[in-house]
Protein backbone atom coordinates (compact mmCIF):
# COMPACT_ATOMS: atom_id res chain seq x y z
CA UNK A 1 0.00 0.00 0.00
CA UNK A 2 1.20 3.48 -0.91
CA UNK A 3 -0.25 6.82 0.16
CA UNK A 4 -0.38 9.46 -2.56
CA UNK A 5 -0.67 12.99 -1.18
CA UNK A 6 -1.75 15.07 -4.15
CA UNK A 7 -2.57 18.64 -5.02
CA UNK A 8 -4.00 20.20 -8.16
CA UNK A 9 -4.14 23.69 -9.60
CA UNK A 10 -7.03 24.73 -11.79
CA UNK A 11 -7.83 26.83 -14.82
CA UNK A 12 -10.46 29.01 -13.17
CA UNK A 13 -13.92 29.57 -14.60
CA UNK A 14 -16.31 32.47 -14.42
CA UNK A 15 -19.23 31.61 -12.16
CA UNK A 16 -21.66 31.72 -15.11
CA UNK A 17 -19.47 29.87 -17.62
CA UNK A 18 -20.29 26.37 -18.85
CA UNK A 19 -16.64 25.38 -19.18
CA UNK A 20 -15.53 23.10 -16.31
CA UNK A 21 -12.82 23.94 -13.77
CA UNK A 22 -10.11 21.89 -15.48
CA UNK A 23 -6.77 20.85 -13.98
CA UNK A 24 -3.63 22.61 -15.23
CA UNK A 25 -1.10 21.11 -12.79
CA UNK A 26 -0.79 17.97 -10.70
CA UNK A 27 1.75 17.53 -7.92
CA UNK A 28 1.99 14.48 -5.68
CA UNK A 29 4.14 12.78 -3.06
CA UNK A 30 4.25 8.99 -2.73
CA UNK A 31 4.67 7.58 0.78
CA UNK A 32 5.30 3.98 1.76
CA UNK A 33 3.56 2.23 4.66
CA UNK A 34 6.08 3.78 7.07
CA UNK A 35 5.06 7.20 5.67
CA UNK A 36 8.48 7.73 4.17
CA UNK A 37 8.72 9.70 0.92
CA UNK A 38 9.68 7.34 -1.88
CA UNK A 39 8.85 9.41 -4.97
CA UNK A 40 7.31 12.66 -6.24
CA UNK A 41 5.31 13.65 -9.29
CA UNK A 42 4.77 17.01 -10.97
CA UNK A 43 3.35 17.93 -14.35
CA UNK A 44 1.63 20.85 -15.98
CA UNK A 45 -1.33 20.12 -18.26
CA UNK A 46 -2.29 21.82 -21.50
CA UNK A 47 -5.84 23.15 -21.06
CA UNK A 48 -8.70 22.39 -23.43
CA UNK A 49 -10.62 25.57 -22.64
CA UNK A 50 -9.89 29.34 -22.63
CA UNK A 51 -7.25 30.30 -20.09
CA UNK A 52 -8.29 32.31 -17.05
CA UNK A 53 -5.72 35.08 -16.53
CA UNK A 54 -6.43 35.37 -12.82
CA UNK A 55 -5.83 31.64 -12.38
CA UNK A 56 -2.44 31.92 -14.09
CA UNK A 57 -1.42 34.79 -11.82
CA UNK A 58 -2.76 32.95 -8.78
CA UNK A 59 -0.74 29.81 -9.56
CA UNK A 60 2.30 31.58 -10.97
CA UNK A 61 2.13 29.60 -14.22
CA UNK A 62 2.76 31.16 -17.63
CA UNK A 63 0.57 30.63 -20.67
CA UNK A 64 3.63 29.53 -22.63
CA UNK A 65 4.37 26.78 -20.11
CA UNK A 66 0.85 25.40 -20.32
CA UNK A 67 0.60 25.51 -24.08
CA UNK A 68 3.83 23.51 -24.33
CA UNK A 69 2.59 20.90 -21.84
CA UNK A 70 1.02 17.51 -22.55
CA UNK A 71 -2.79 17.18 -22.58
CA UNK A 72 -4.72 15.71 -19.67
CA UNK A 73 -5.09 12.22 -21.12
CA UNK A 74 -1.30 11.86 -21.46
CA UNK A 75 -0.45 13.30 -18.04
CA UNK A 76 -3.09 11.28 -16.22
CA UNK A 77 -1.74 8.02 -17.63
CA UNK A 78 1.68 8.90 -16.23
CA UNK A 79 0.08 9.81 -12.91
CA UNK A 80 -1.80 6.50 -12.79
CA UNK A 81 1.49 4.65 -13.28
CA UNK A 82 3.05 6.77 -10.54
CA UNK A 83 0.23 5.82 -8.14
CA UNK A 84 0.59 2.10 -8.85
CA UNK A 85 -1.98 -0.60 -8.20
CA UNK A 86 -2.44 -0.39 -4.41
CA UNK A 87 -2.83 3.12 -3.03
CA UNK A 88 -4.92 5.70 -1.25
CA UNK A 89 -5.27 9.21 -2.65
CA UNK A 90 -5.03 11.96 -0.04
CA UNK A 91 -5.78 15.61 -0.82
CA UNK A 92 -6.32 18.89 0.98
CA UNK A 93 -10.00 19.22 0.17
CA UNK A 94 -12.56 17.24 -1.80
CA UNK A 95 -12.50 19.74 -4.67
CA UNK A 96 -9.35 18.08 -6.02
CA UNK A 97 -11.11 14.72 -6.23
CA UNK A 98 -14.22 16.28 -7.74
CA UNK A 99 -12.30 18.15 -10.44
CA UNK A 100 -10.20 15.09 -11.23
CA UNK A 101 -13.38 13.11 -11.84
CA UNK A 102 -14.82 15.88 -14.03
CA UNK A 103 -11.58 15.95 -16.01
CA UNK A 104 -11.79 12.21 -16.54
CA UNK A 105 -15.35 12.56 -17.82
CA UNK A 106 -14.52 15.45 -20.15
CA UNK A 107 -11.60 13.47 -21.58
CA UNK A 108 -13.49 10.15 -21.79
CA UNK A 109 -11.18 8.41 -19.32
CA UNK A 110 -12.55 5.63 -17.13
CA UNK A 111 -12.52 6.74 -13.51
CA UNK A 112 -12.67 3.45 -11.59
CA UNK A 113 -9.07 3.93 -10.47
CA UNK A 114 -9.92 7.17 -8.68
CA UNK A 115 -13.37 6.53 -7.17
CA UNK A 116 -12.30 4.62 -4.03
CA UNK A 117 -9.97 5.22 -1.09
CA UNK A 118 -10.07 9.01 -1.31
CA UNK A 119 -9.15 10.80 1.92
CA UNK A 120 -9.83 14.49 2.50
CA UNK A 121 -7.26 15.90 4.96
CA UNK A 122 -9.33 18.98 5.76
CA UNK A 123 -11.56 16.85 8.00
CA UNK A 124 -8.63 16.55 10.40
CA UNK A 125 -7.46 20.18 10.50
CA UNK A 126 -8.90 23.66 10.91
CA UNK A 127 -8.67 26.35 8.24
CA UNK A 128 -6.72 26.30 5.00
CA UNK A 129 -3.37 24.67 4.38
CA UNK A 130 -1.25 27.65 5.41
CA UNK A 131 -3.41 28.30 8.46
CA UNK A 132 -3.10 24.67 9.55
CA UNK A 133 0.68 24.84 9.17
CA UNK A 134 0.83 28.00 11.29
CA UNK A 135 -1.47 26.51 13.92
CA UNK A 136 0.97 23.63 14.32
CA UNK A 137 4.11 25.76 14.35
CA UNK A 138 5.17 24.85 10.81
CA UNK A 139 6.36 27.20 8.09
CA UNK A 140 5.20 26.87 4.51
CA UNK A 141 8.05 25.59 2.36
CA UNK A 142 8.31 26.49 -1.32
CA UNK A 143 5.85 28.44 -3.46
CA UNK A 144 2.21 28.69 -2.46
CA UNK A 145 -0.20 27.29 -5.09
CA UNK A 146 2.55 25.23 -6.66
CA UNK A 147 0.99 21.77 -6.77
CA UNK A 148 4.06 19.80 -5.65
CA UNK A 149 5.00 22.30 -2.95
CA UNK A 150 1.44 22.27 -1.60
CA UNK A 151 1.51 18.46 -1.57
CA UNK A 152 4.83 18.43 0.29
CA UNK A 153 3.49 20.84 2.90
CA UNK A 154 0.39 18.67 3.30
CA UNK A 155 2.74 15.74 3.98
CA UNK A 156 4.29 17.71 6.85
CA UNK A 157 0.84 18.02 8.40
CA UNK A 158 0.10 14.37 7.74
CA UNK A 159 3.15 13.44 9.82
CA UNK A 160 1.47 15.11 12.81
CA UNK A 161 -1.59 12.87 12.46
CA UNK A 162 -0.30 9.68 10.81
CA UNK A 163 -3.35 7.71 11.91
CA UNK A 164 -5.54 9.52 9.40
CA UNK A 165 -4.23 7.25 6.62
CA UNK A 166 -6.19 4.40 8.25
CA UNK A 167 -9.44 6.35 8.22
CA UNK A 168 -12.17 4.71 6.13
CA UNK A 169 -14.53 7.70 5.94
CA UNK A 170 -13.72 8.21 2.28
CA UNK A 171 -14.79 10.98 -0.05
CA UNK A 172 -17.76 9.61 -2.02
CA UNK A 173 -18.18 10.94 -5.59
CA UNK A 174 -21.66 12.20 -6.43
CA UNK A 175 -22.48 11.42 -10.09
CA UNK A 176 -25.34 13.94 -10.03
CA UNK A 177 -23.07 16.81 -8.97
CA UNK A 178 -20.36 15.76 -11.40
CA UNK A 179 -22.83 15.89 -14.31
CA UNK A 180 -24.70 19.05 -13.28
CA UNK A 181 -22.24 21.19 -11.30
CA UNK A 182 -21.03 23.15 -14.31
CA UNK A 183 -24.46 24.04 -15.67
CA UNK A 184 -26.19 25.01 -12.43
CA UNK A 185 -25.52 28.73 -12.82
CA UNK A 186 -26.55 28.71 -16.49
CA UNK A 187 -29.91 27.21 -15.52
CA UNK A 188 -30.47 29.98 -12.99
CA UNK A 189 -29.45 32.70 -15.44
CA UNK A 190 -31.72 31.28 -18.15
CA UNK A 191 -34.72 31.11 -15.84
CA UNK A 192 -34.14 34.67 -14.61
CA UNK A 193 -33.78 35.97 -18.15
CA UNK A 194 -37.05 34.32 -19.14
CA UNK A 195 -38.86 35.96 -16.23
CA UNK A 196 -37.43 39.36 -17.15
CA UNK A 197 -39.00 38.86 -20.57
CA UNK A 198 -42.36 37.91 -19.01
CA UNK A 199 -42.28 34.29 -20.05
CA UNK A 200 -41.63 30.90 -18.54
CA UNK A 201 -38.80 28.76 -19.79
CA UNK A 202 -39.62 25.16 -20.69
CA UNK A 203 -37.12 22.32 -20.48
CA UNK A 204 -37.35 21.62 -24.22
CA UNK A 205 -36.39 25.21 -24.99
CA UNK A 206 -33.54 25.16 -22.49
CA UNK A 207 -32.30 21.87 -23.93
CA UNK A 208 -32.11 23.40 -27.42
CA UNK A 209 -30.09 26.37 -26.16
CA UNK A 210 -26.61 26.65 -27.70
CA UNK A 211 -24.82 26.80 -24.33
CA UNK A 212 -26.78 23.84 -23.01
CA UNK A 213 -25.84 21.79 -26.06
CA UNK A 214 -22.21 22.87 -25.68
CA UNK A 215 -22.20 21.74 -22.06
CA UNK A 216 -23.70 18.37 -22.96
CA UNK A 217 -21.01 17.93 -25.61
CA UNK A 218 -18.12 19.04 -23.35
CA UNK A 219 -19.22 16.75 -20.52
CA UNK A 220 -20.03 13.83 -22.83
CA UNK A 221 -23.38 13.39 -21.12
CA UNK A 222 -25.39 10.25 -21.74
CA UNK A 223 -29.19 10.31 -22.01
CA UNK A 224 -29.40 9.30 -18.36
CA UNK A 225 -27.04 12.12 -17.37
CA UNK A 226 -29.01 14.63 -19.44
CA UNK A 227 -31.94 13.46 -17.31
CA UNK A 228 -29.95 14.58 -14.26
CA UNK A 229 -29.63 18.05 -15.80
CA UNK A 230 -33.38 18.05 -16.43
CA UNK A 231 -34.00 17.10 -12.81
CA UNK A 232 -31.91 20.07 -11.67
CA UNK A 233 -33.69 22.33 -14.16
CA UNK A 234 -37.07 21.19 -12.84
CA UNK A 235 -35.96 21.84 -9.26
CA UNK A 236 -34.95 25.43 -10.01
CA UNK A 237 -37.99 26.02 -12.23
CA UNK A 238 -40.25 24.85 -9.39
CA UNK A 239 -38.53 27.28 -7.02
CA UNK A 240 -38.74 30.11 -9.57
CA UNK A 241 -42.29 29.63 -10.85
CA UNK A 242 -43.98 28.05 -7.86
CA UNK A 243 -47.52 26.77 -8.43
CA UNK A 244 -47.36 27.62 -12.16
CA UNK A 245 -44.61 25.05 -12.68
CA UNK A 246 -47.04 22.31 -13.80
CA UNK A 247 -47.59 24.26 -17.01
CA UNK A 248 -43.93 23.82 -17.88
CA UNK A 249 -44.04 20.13 -17.06
CA UNK A 250 -46.92 19.76 -19.53
CA UNK A 251 -45.01 21.81 -22.13
CA UNK A 252 -47.50 24.67 -21.99
CA UNK A 253 -46.00 28.13 -22.58
CA UNK A 254 -47.25 30.97 -20.39
CA UNK A 255 -46.57 34.58 -21.25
Amino acid sequence: MHYIVMDMEFNGRRHYDIYPMETIEIGAVKLNEQLEIVDTFQSFIRPKFPLNRFALQFCGITEETLLKSKPFEVVIEKFKKFCGSDFKLIAWGGSDFFTLLVDCKVNRIKNEWVTTHLLDMTRFFEGGLQQALEDHGLHFIGQSHSALDDALNAVHLLMLKPGLVNDTNYFIPDPFKICTGGIKKWIQISLDEALQNNRMLRWDDFLRDQNTQKYISIMNLTDNEIGMVQKLFNKFAQMKYGSKFHFIRSNSAIS
